[in-house]
Order: C-alpha cells, then sequence, then structure tokens
C-alpha cells in the first residue's frame, strides 16, 4: 500500500507544485494591494485558497477515474494488492495531497491577514475542539470520497462505456445522496439527542446520524474495496 501511495504522489506532484504556486504567487500579489484594497483582498485570497482546494479535490477523483477507465487500471489490478490496500492508499493519498494545499493556502491568507483571523479563532478554542475539528475535516475527506467512489465504482460495473459509465456515476451519486441525506435526517428526528461545542462558534452533533453516517462509511469503505477486487473488469 505504501508504494501505491508513493506512486499516486509522484504521478501527481507536478500538480500539486503547480497549484502551490499558483496559491503563493497570487497572495503575493494581492499583498501588494493591500493599502488600498481593504476587506476585498483577504475575501480573494479566501476564494483563491477555495478554489485551489476544488481542483486539487477534482485531481484526487480523476486518479480514480483513470483507474478504472485508462489503461493505468490494467497495471494497478494486475498487482497483488487486495482491494482494502487499493481504496485505503487512494483515501490517504487525497488526504495528503489536500491537506499540502490546504495548509499552503492558510498560511499565505494568514501571512496576508497578519494572523489576525487565526489568533481570533485560537483565543476562544480548546483543545477538545481543536482536535474535534481535525477529526471533522479527516472525516469530511475521507466520508465524502468514499462515498463518491463507491458510486463511480458501481457505473463503471453497471455500465461499460467509458462516457456511459461516468454520467451514470452521477445520476448513481445524485440519486444515493438524496436517500442517505433523507435517512439522516429521520434519524435525526428519532433520535434528537445532541453533543454541543460552545467556543467561536456552536458546534452541535447530533448522535444519531454521527452513528449512521459512521455506519455508510463502513459498509460503502467494504463494498468498494470488494468490488474494486472481486468486479471491476478491465
Amino acid at each position: 500500500m505504501l508504494n501505491l501511495i508513493k506512486y499516486e504522489i509522484r504521478g501527481k506532484l507536478l500538480t500539486i507544485l503547480g497549484i502551490c504556486l499558483t496559491v503563493i504567487i497570487g497572495n503575493l500579489f494581492l499583498m501588494t494591494k493591500v493599502s488600498s484594497g481593504g476587506i476585498g483582498i483577504p475575501l480573494l485570497s479566501t476564494v483563491l485558497g477555495i478554489g485551489a482546494l476544488i481542483v486539487i479535490s477534482i485531481s484526487t477523483l480523476t486518479i480514480m477515474s483513470d483507474y478504472l477507465y485508462d489503461d493505468q487500471g490494467y497495471l494497478l489490478f494486475t498487482l497483488p494488492q487486495s482491494g482494502v490496500s487499493i481504496l485505503a492508499s487512494r483515501l490517504i493519498t487525497a488526504v495528503i495531497q489536500i491537506s499540502i494545499v490546504g495548509i499552503v493556502s492558510l498560511a499565505m491568507f494568514c501571512l496576508l491577514d497578519q494572523g489576525r483571523t487565526w489568533n481570533a479563532m485560537l483565543q476562544g478554542a480548546t483543545l477538545p475542539e481543536m482536535l474535534y475539528s481535525i477529526l471533522m475535516y479527516l472525516w469530511t475527506i475521507v466520508s465524502t470520497l468514499t462515498f463518491i467512489y463507491f458510486c463511480m465504482v458501481i457505473g463503471r460495473i453497471a455500465l461499460k462505456g467509458k462516457k456511459i459509465g461516468k454520467i451514470g456515476s452521477f445520476i448513481i451519486f445524485f440519486i444515493l445522496s438524496i436517500v442517505r441525506n433523507g435517512l439522516a435526517f429521520l434519524i435525526a428526528n428519532f433520535f434528537p439527542q445532541i453533543v454541543q461545542f460552545d467556543s467561536v462558534t456552536t458546534v452541535t452533533m447530533n448522535i444519531g446520524s454521527t452513528l449512521f453516517d459512521v455506519m455508510i462509511f463502513g459498509l460503502l469503505f467494504m463494498a468498494t474495496s470488494y468490488l474494486l477486487e472481486h468486479k471491476v473488469d478491465l
């Protein structure tokens, strides 16, 4: 699995560097306009960072698409790697890639903002809340990508054609998203117990829907791993 992680990071290294350089150069340019731009300059830096995260997130999806539809898949699925290793390496690599771009974007924003926003957030935050924020950050990436990868694999298996498979994956994602969100809403109503954190902002977590999300993640992870290993026919 470590070899897969190194291979994927090496394959997207230029993309990561290009995005990071774009963020750095863009923020350096914005720094020259700070005196005349007012609040619009930090806003532009935020937009630049969000755009960079969107681009690298899309890049993480193209790797799985290449595995499923392009020649890279022939090499990958002939290696002695289990479906769990393939999916886990894909998720770990995505976390690393997104985190690198996110850290660079945040660092440049803090440099432009002279750390005012960052200091304001840290002053009211406690250690448990910071750990919770980190866990939620990791959970959001891993759970979201696992759900998307599951839809991509289902589309690839059910619809053999490249274009049809990709369109079908989007439709499957749309339908399953509605179903999952509807079930989470119902469960949250049946089990309204919540855990609340009060700091800079108030964060609430519904226990029922959280357990549901964890269960769905486990099922999707195992299902996707099994399908990658046994059902994807290249």
